[in-house]
């Protein structure tokens, strides 16, 4: 069997001016050649931000979709060949509240040595500076369109949080206000909710309340800027 290269999951930054990435991350980007990206625009200007110095030009990019339906083998074809390759997605880690997860799949298949690398992910980052229960925890990725559907969750993930556990979750940016009142009326008011708004960027902004303390509040300004923002409820 020929030799083949590691495929090395690489973290981007959440937000613009993101902080805790280290020179050793950077001396990896600038040396892959070959990359699995979500988005190539955005992983581009992702890369450059790692590694100011790297040539763009220089580098070979297949994009997979969130959606699915990807040929995990055909982009995975740079390892299977002897090269070294990067998986990125367009913020934060791949695979972690972020798609990837067949392209790793396939690569175990395949015989290929996967790497994660360190970085930011929303999902962690919250869960560290929630305070609410991360021993057992679910993340439920974006919460249903359908609002029965999204009511009935949040009335499970509410019945299961008196229990113990704690409950993870993302919304589109522009929907964070209507996500936040449909909540705070929703929620049992002893259950505490969780808003971590642009995670590790400079304006990052962190608070976990009782839902009946956020009902004399508002909806904060923060929440209505349409920022990203991982939520979380618990006790």
């Amino acid at each position: 069997m020929a030799s083949r290269g590691t495929l090395y999951l690489i973290p981007v930054p959440l937000a613009e001016s993101a902080r805790g990435f280290d020179t050793e991350l950077k001396a990896l980007v600038g040396r892959i050649t070959y990359w699995i990206v979500e988005t190539p625009k955005v992983a581009r200007a992702q890369l450059r931000l790692l590694c100011p110095d790297v040539d763009l030009t220089a580098l070979a990019m297949d994009s997979w979709s969130k959606h699915g339906g990807n040929d995990a083998s055909a982009l995975l074809k740079a390892c299977l060949n002897g090269n070294d390759m990067g998986l990125v997605s367009d913020a934060g880690a791949p695979g972690m509240a972020d798609p990837g997860a067949e392209v790793v799949a396939k690569a175990h298949e395949l015989g290929i040595t996967v790497v994660p690398w360190p970085g930011p992910s929303s999902l962690l980052l919250g869960l560290m500076a929630s305070g609410l229960n991360g021993q057992q925890f679910s993340f439920h990725g974006y919460l249903p369109h359908d609002a029965g559907a999204r009511k009935s969750l949040v009335a499970r993930m509410d019945r299961e949080a008196a229990a113990g556990s704690s409950h993870w979750f993302i919304e589109t940016p522009y929907r964070n206000a209507k996500l936040f009142a449909e909540l705070i009326q929703a929620l049992s008011p002893s259950t505490r909710l969780f808003v971590g708004v642009n995670l590790s960027a400079p304006d990052e902004w962190i608070a976990c309340r009782g839902v009946a303390q956020w009902r004399s509040t508002g909806v904060p300004r923060q929440i209505e800027a349409k920022a990203p923002a991982i939520w979380g409820i618990g006790r």
